[in-house]
């Protein structure tokens, strides 16, 4: 029963490789082709990419100050419980240990709006960019007959001359 399965599986293999071997052949022939292009390298280095960058750096800078000053305030009061906890009365130390659980509830509650508010942003800077970029990528795939592009991080091995990044670069760069 094993070396039936083992057969079968074996003629399965066989035959998918001689599809895909033969396939790329014909492919070929008939003149199609594949290319790789670096999605990375065209979000981070167009001038699009670079301008979202900005955006989002001027983003997190704006938030991480209010971030910073809460810390600074939580750390300021757990210091002054730490040092003078143990003089200060019953009711000043529960008012400000009260005070303290609740400034790290609202850091906490902050930090998931700020990362919330970060990631959407990104999402909505990236679409535009990768859709421009998508568009680019199908008119040059229609132009010089590519029937395929990949996204180059996921490729093994290519040859220099089927990767279109630059030229996808230069044409989002151009408009």
């Amino acid at each position: 029963m094993k070396k039936t399965i083992l057969n079968l599986s074996l003629t399965v293999f066989l035959m998918l490789a001689a599809t895909i071997i033969f396939g790329s052949a014909k492919a070929n022939a008939a003149g199609s082709s594949i290319a790789v292009v670096n999605m990375e390298k065209v979000i981070s280095t167009s001038n699009q990419g670079k301008v979202a960058q900005g955006q989002l750096k001027a983003l997190v800078s704006k938030y991480s100050g209010r971030l910073l000053a809460m810390r600074k305030k939580i750390a300021a009061i757990q210091a002054d419980l730490k040092n003078n906890g143990s003089i200060m009365s019953a009711g000043a130390k529960a008012k400000k240990t009260k005070e303290f659980e609740t400034d790290i509830s609202n850091y906490s509650s902050e930090e998931k709006h700020v990362q919330s508010v970060i990631s959407e942003k990104r999402f909505e800077l990236l679409k535009g960019i990768v859709g421009k970029a998508t568009s680019i990528i199908k008119s040059i795939a229609k132009k010089d007959g590519y029937i395929l592009v990949i996204d180059r991080p996921s490729v093994v091995y290519r040859a220099n001359s089927i990767d279109i990044t630059n030229e996808v670069l230069k044409k989002m760069n151009s408009k």
